[in-house]
């Protein structure tokens, strides 16, 4: 799959950017102690303990979505369990709630090529997708042959960006991506490498549904 290098240097620009906030969080949390060690800590030590340990967990919980989302090991997952923790990791404190089963889709579908990966980048473009939070639904139905997963977005706006939905169906070029689209865009890829087809609808004010089909 050729890529241009604008693309490679915002995919970078992208995980950067998810993990400067805890990793600076954790850095101002070590900066506080240090200046604690000569004064009595009273209750702040406890703070900065727990500002650390938020968002050093944080950052874990980022990364190992990136590693699945972008990276060679998502492809290779012969099981949808970690691809569902790491997709609750990554909603952990935040206003949208995620809707997986167990069982969900049919493990054996995780060895279809590209099945985890794709699914988890759709579930990370259905949480851009609602900004004042929400619930995403993920469903399945089908075999390795054919199938369909269906990940609905319900909550506001429960709509794509046009330079999302443009960026998703690859009808941008790379010049025009930005960091706010690029995701949208790697998903597509991902998704056409692997024999996928995604579509973005519409279901009402509220409501934005994705299917991924093969």
């Amino acid at each position: 799959m050729p890529l241009d290098i604008r693309v490679i240097e915002l995919v970078a620009s992208r995980i950067c950017h998810d993990l400067v906030s805890p990793v600076g969080a954790i850095r101002n949390g070590l900066e506080l102690i240090e200046e604690m060690e000569d004064e009595p800590a009273g209750g702040f030590l406890g703070e900065a303990v727990k500002l650390i340990e938020h968002s050093s967990g944080q950052a874990d919980r980022r990364l190992r979505v990136f590693r699945l989302a972008y990276g060679l090991a998502g492809r290779e997952q012969k099981g949808f369990g970690d691809t569902r923790s790491s997709a609750q990791g990554l909603l952990e404190g935040g206003r949208t709630s995620l809707d997986w089963p167990a069982g969900v889709p049919n493990d054996q579908l995780a060895f279809k090529r590209g099945a985890s990966k794709v699914l988890l980048n759709v579930i990370i473009l259905a949480d851009e997708a609602l900004t004042h939070g929400g619930t995403i639904t993920v469903a399945a139905e089908g075999d390795e042959q054919a199938g369909r997963f269906t990940i609905t977005a319900a909550g506001r706006p429960g709509a794509l960006k046009d330079e999302s939905a443009a960026a998703l169906a690859g009808t941008v070029a790379a010049a025009d991506l930005t960091p706010r689209s690029i995701h949208a865009y790697m998903t597509g890829r991902f998704a056409e490498d692997d024999g996928y087809r995604v579509a973005a609808t519409p279901a009402g004010p509220d409501r934005l549904v994705f299917t991924v089909e093969w």
